[in-house]
This record gives C-alpha cells, structure tokens and sequence, in this order.
C-alpha cells in the first residue's frame, strides 16, 4: 500500500479524495500509513495516528499500527466510536513533560462496550523520575465487557490507569504481561463520586523494576485509589499468577498491593514476589475481605501493612511457600501484647492479628476453643481493647 494519499492520487488520476474517504469507510481496519506516517522511530508519528484514531472512531473501525517503532511528542486517544486497536508496533512517547500517552474510550456517560485492544506496547524513550501522577502510558476509560492486552508499558509513574469517570470501568478482561519501571504498575482507579471499578479479572503481568531506577522512592505493582471524593467501593478484582519484582532499595519501599479504597474482595492468587519488601499490600483505608496467596517469596515472612487508620477486616494472606504452618510456629513470641494485635470482626466478634495460643496444662479439651486460654475465664472487649 502506497505510503500517503498523494502517493495514490499520482498512481490512479481518477482516485479523487472523496474516492478515497469512501475505500476507508468500506475497509475495516484503518492505518496511520493512510495519513502520511514513517514509523522510523526517529520521525515524529502523533498526526498519523491521531487521524487514524479520529477515523476509526468516526466510521467504527479497527485501528491497526504496524511494526516498528511510532514516535509521538504528545499523546493520541482513540474515542470510543471505534471497535479497538490492534498494535504490531511500539508507540514510544518522545517527550520529558508528564503526559498520558495513548487513551482509549470516552469519559463521561459514554459506555465503552465491546471493545478489543491488543498488543498494546507504549514507552517512554526518557525515563520518568516519578513526581507527576499526570505521567501515565496507557489510560482506558470507563470499559465495559471488553478486553484489553497490554504487553508493555514502560518508565512511567503509571504504567495502565483504568478509569471510572462519569460511568464506570467493569466486566472485563485483562491479559498483563510487562509492566517495567513504572512507580505504580496498575492504577485502578475512580474520578467521579457517580463512577465505579468493579469486577474486573486480571491474567499474568510481570511488574518489574530496572536495578537503579529511582532507588530512593517507593514502588508498587498494583494500586486501587480514587479521587478525594470520588467512588471508593473497588470491589471484586481477581489477580491469577502476577509476578512482583520491585527492586527494594532501602530506604524505599517495593509492595506489590497498595489498596487506598473501602472496597471489598480483592483477590490475588499464586503470587510471586521477589526482590520486594516482606509485605503483600499495604491497606490505607477501609477496605475487607481482601485476600492474597503467595505462592513464592524471598522470605519467609509475608503480611499486610497497615496505616493507623486502616480497617482490618476479613483480610488474609495465605502463604503457601517455606512451610506455612512452621512459619506462623515461630513467631508466636512476636506478639507485642494482644490490644496491638486485636481488631473487630464486627461488634460481638474479636479477633487477635497474628497470635496462636498452645495450652501447656493438662486438658481433656479436643476443639481448638477449648485449648487455646483454656485457663481463663473469658474474653471481653473494651473500648481499649481485649480484657483476659
């Protein structure tokens, strides 16, 4: 295929433009080489594929970019009139201000449904040192029933935010595969009080940072959040099988789940984590009913960190690697005193963070209740905590 219109104009006299606009509505797919394009990594592609995008989105085509590497100097967005984007090529932001780079559907009430975006590759060719949270690589707005691919995304504060603005982000599918040097891998994330992010299923993804790369601040793999105000309930995100390696450097921290929502049942399986600091998540807010199953770890000791203010509630962390129940044996001496470790249930039930209790007197007891402080009387909560 010639590389430009005028390229076609000059093989067929008869070929005029409105000919032309009529053999892209009449194809499926549109290209950025339809508009003038190099794809050299050394020109600069953003007018190629932004006219793509705009046609695709106009006719409700597919947009196809081909191999090699497409340079833009500012970011593109593909509105939701198209039926998806499928990429052969990397698109490779040239610029050093914080920009989010290629966008995908509309916001507001518009529901983004049916859509398919795949091998979707986008870098930074300067690497990001992480102040702005405007820097992100890929943004998808407000999916519904939907797939989204995204092989890479790399150097940016935020690799992949997905956003509920106006209407929501939910029922849909995504396949991971390598987010590198990003200070948040996976932002899921809410913008407007009448938005959500719900009930979404997460395949893979490899969240790794490069040795070296802003060594002296924090990193994570994957982040629930919100704006102040905004919808808060992130609630049924099932994660299969990521790996985490987040080059904890001290005095940083490398945490592969910072959950700053009051959402609920955020699951996470077979987990990796390497090279990242002893903590699963860090909850800051009221979220429950979270739990994690890590499958490998470099240490033996893995937990959840929380704020002052964080409700810990229903969550869990299951560790299935270097011997579990050996594990939780030693560190029966590590409970500081039980009002540290206690926390509510709900407001008849108790439970003690941490703790496992072995009765050393003789006992005819054969349940657990009955063993544990079978010397005491009983259990009673307090405003302070738990009084023995």
């Amino acid at each position: 295929m010639p590389a430009r219109i005028d390229d076609l104009l000059v093989l067929n006299a008869n070929l005029n433009k409105t000919d032309f606009a009529k053999y892209l509505h009449d194809r499926e797919m549109v290209l950025p080489s339809d508009f003038g394009w190099l794809g050299d990594g050394v020109a600069d592609d953003r007018a190629a594929i932004q006219a793509a995008f705009d046609r695709a989105a106009a006719d409700g085509k597919f947009v196809l970019i081909p191999p090699g590497t497409w340079n833009v100097s500012a970011g593109v967005a593909l509105g939701g009139g198209a039926r998806g984007l499928i990429m052969r090529g990397i698109i490779q932001y040239t610029g050093t201000a914080p920009a989010t780079v290629l966008t995908l559907g509309d916001g507001g009430t518009v529901r983004n449904g049916e859509k398919l975006y795949t091998h979707l590759q986008v870098r930074r060719k300067t690497q990001s040192d992480w102040s702005s949270e405007a820097d992100i690589g890929i943004l998808a707005r407000n999916l519904d029933a939907s797939v989204l691919d995204v092989r890479l995304v790399e150097g940016f504060t935020t690799g992949l935010r997905t956003l509920g603005d106006g209407r929501g982000f939910e029922d849909s599918t995504l396949y991971l595969h390598r987010f590198l040097s990003n200070k948040i891998g996976l932002d899921i994330y809410c913008a407007t009080a009448s938005a959500w992010n719900t009930s979404v299923r997460y395949y893979g993804g490899h969240f790794a940072c490069a040795t070296g790369i802003n060594p002296t601040l924090d990193r994570f793999g994957i982040r629930l959040s919100q704006a102040p105000g905004a919808y808060t309930n992130h609630n049924r995100h099932v994660f299969d099988a990521p790996n985490f390696e987040l080059r904890q450097l001290d005095p940083n921290v490398a945490i592969p789940f910072l959950n700053e929502t009051g959402g609920s049942a955020i699951i996470g399986r077979a987990l990796r984590m390497e090279a990242c600091s002893p903590i699963v998540a860090r909850h800051t807010s009221a979220t429950q009913d979270c739990e994690y199953e890590v499958a490998w770890a470099n240490t033996y000791r893995v937990g959840i960190e929380y704020t002052a203010t964080a409700t810990r509630c229903g969550n869990a962390v299951y560790n299935r690697h270097r011997a579990p129940a050996s594990r939780h044996l030693r560190l029966l001496g590590g409970v500081q005193n039980l009002r540290a470790a206690a926390f509510r249930h709900s407001a008849l039930e108790i439970g003690v963070e941490g703790l496992a209790a072995i009765a050393t007197s003789t006992t005819s007891a054969t349940t657990l209740a009955g063993l544990s402080f079978n010397g005491l009387d009983g259990i009673t909560a307090t405003s302070r905590g738990l009084l023995l």
